[in-house]
């Protein structure tokens, strides 16, 4: 299994230099001037040597592949860049929002696994039933709904019209301004899941093993339990790691539309201000998160199948 691990990282490099890459690029050619940061407009006009010295010091006169090479290598050494805007060490200052993030995005995962897995084993053991079909149609509304509408929905209904918890932001009482965002952010995925666990457990309980063991006299909840529910997980596993993209672009929208002060708005806030290290400080952190997250998603398949074995 480590041989595996260490394969599947070594293979990872390419996905992580094509993201980063991308994202250098498309920040190139945004229409402006970067140096415009740290001076005013008129001001470079009147005096262009001042431009000249700030792309000097920052290394923004350097052709692009010479600043992207420099980043990959800073990179590997673990140097994020300074921030353009604030001067500050972009490492510390992504580190600073990332509990933010991460307390968001966990709680949505468990949110989403227990109501997506619960409601779809419920729907494919009463297959046909009212409650089956009620459970796909909300699962399919659940998928249509964009993340920031459903946010302030939420929002609006929960927190303005029926004031029961903070609309938004973060404060004392972490708790009540945390469910609102990880319910937006959870959603989405829970529906997704729900369908792929229905239609999993659908496959499984058709089995023989799962017939025999019904034959032998194992009771019902057994055997949807230890008998199908565990087999029936591998394609929900894939789902998840699957969705991590989908999750981790959505916080970025559920962060700002929640005011919560974490990796997303602050990526969001750099992108408005051509703060670029800052921009390339947070997708490196989101593009490790995803590597890893689908690693772990791997290796979990020999945990719910002993008969899958790694090379």
């Amino acid at each position: 299994m480590l041989i595996y691990a260490i394969r599947r990282l070594i293979l990872a490099v390419p996905v992580f230099v094509g993201i980063t890459l991308i994202t250098f690029v498309l920040m190139y050619l945004v229409p402006g001037d970067a140096t415009l940061i740290f001076v005013d407009p008129q001001l470079a006009t009147i005096q262009p040597e001042v431009v000249k010295a700030i792309r000097k010091k920052w290394g923004l006169d350097d052709p692009l592949y010479v600043q992207y090479g420099r980043f990959l290598w800073n990179v590997a050494r673990g140097d994020l860049g300074f921030s353009y805007r604030t001067n500050q060490d972009v490492r510390k200052a992504v580190l600073e929002r990332l509990p933010a993030t991460a307390k968001l995005a966990l709680a949505a995962v468990a949110i989403s696994t227990t109501i997506g897995v619960g409601t779809g084993v419920f729907s494919a053991v009463h297959r046909g039933s009212f409650v089956d079909t009620a459970g796909m149609v909300v699962a399919l509304f659940g998928i249509s709904m964009p993340v920031f509408w459903l946010g302030l929905m939420l929002m609006w209904f929960v927190g303005v019209k029926f004031p029961v918890l903070p609309p938004s932001g973060y404060g004392q009482g972490e708790l009540n301004y945390l469910v609102l965002p990880s319910v937006t952010l959870g959603l989405a995925l829970t529906a997704s899941i729900a369908r792929m666990t229905r239609s999993a457990m659908l496959d499984v309980i058709s089995m023989d093993y799962v017939r025999t063991a019904r034959a032998k006299g194992v009771n019902e909840p057994d055997v949807i339990s230890r008998h199908a529910l565990r087999n029936a997980l591998i394609p929900v596993v894939t789902i998840i790691g699957v969705q991590m993209g989908n999750l981790m672009a959505g916080a970025v929208i559920t962060e700002t539309v929640f005011s919560w002060p974490g990796i997303g708005q602050l990526i969001v806030d750099a992108i408005s201000q051509r703060d670029l290290p800052v921009v390339l400080g947070c997708v490196v952190f989101f593009a490790l998160i995803f590597i890893l997250v689908n690693l772990l998603v791997d290796l979990t398949y020999g945990v719910l199948d002993p008969r899958i074995r790694y090379g």
